[in-house]
């Protein structure tokens, strides 16, 4: 008997037939495809690997086995796993450094310059696989763009680390532990990143903010479902507690 499962995300509703998984899709599938194919045929196996679409338009690709956390659980939040989840997200972007958009591309999100590399676009735990209390792989690529570095791993520390205030339900720590964890994190990625990251992290966080705004007047009920929520609120609450706390943020990457 064919194993079927369906799950509710943020956005879409997910069903899984065995050992692929079918999603909806969007104007960017066909661009994702060809990323992901890109991202196996150079050597990473830590995405979805994309297998065409079925009778009713919805894109089909593999299931990565292991467990994908809503939240980092206090067993998630080790050293291991953060730094796994670096080591993670640098081969991908490595392995898309040789993918060359199309000119007729559609990207759900904006290209942001430089663009060094392809962007997951949504690096977080809520799409982490994980196994064995380390980052296997990433799944949800549908926010996948063009663009910086600093721009993926900006939202990767955001998540992460976590740099969330107080009043998110999600942060844990203090700055200064938050501070070491994205330190961590920046050294575990390699040198291409650094302190400087925590200067990007409020405007990918504005950038998110207008994205979603932006999906909600065109109709989005997800993402109106969303700002309704009260998510917009929070993360504008965050980019203050990061803009706050920066000077005590970036104090984690000196020598101790």
């Amino acid at each position: 008997m064919t194993e079927r499962q369906e799950f509710r995300g943020g956005v879409n509703v997910v069903r899984r037939h065995g050992d692929v998984v079918h999603r909806p899709a969007s104007p960017a599938t066909p661009a994702i495809h060809r990323l992901l194919r890109h991202l196996h045929d150079h050597g990473f196996h830590g995405a979805p690997e994309p297998r065409g679409f079925d009778s009713e338009g919805n894109e089909i690709v593999t299931f990565l086995d292991g467990e994908v956390p809503d939240a980092l659980t206090p067993d998630l939040r080790t050293r291991e796993f953060l730094t796994s989840a670096a080591t993670l997200l640098r081969r991908l972007h490595d392995a898309s450094v040789t993918f060359r958009p199309l000119p007729d591309d559609h990207w759900l999100v904006p290209v942001r310059q430089p663009a060094e590399v392809m962007c997951h676009g949504d690096a977080a735990q809520y799409n982490c696989v994980v196994k064995g209390g380390r980052a296997v792989g990433f799944i949800d690529f549908d926010c996948a763009h063009p663009g910086p570095r600093s721009w993926d791993v900006a939202y990767a520390v955001y998540r992460f680390g976590p740099l969330q205030g107080p009043d998110n339900p999600e942060s844990f720590g203090t700055p200064q532990e938050q501070g070491r964890r994205v330190a961590d994190f920046c050294r575990a990625y390699g040198p291409e990143v650094g302190a400087e990251v925590v200067d990007v992290v409020p405007d990918r966080l504005q950038a998110l903010i207008d994205f979603m705004r932006d999906q909600a007047g065109q109709g989005n009920e997800a993402f109106q479902r969303h700002i309704a929520e009260g998510h917009a609120d929070l993360y504008a609450a965050d980019i203050r507690y990061v803009r706050a706390h920066h000077d005590i943020l970036r104090a984690a990457f000196e020598p101790s």
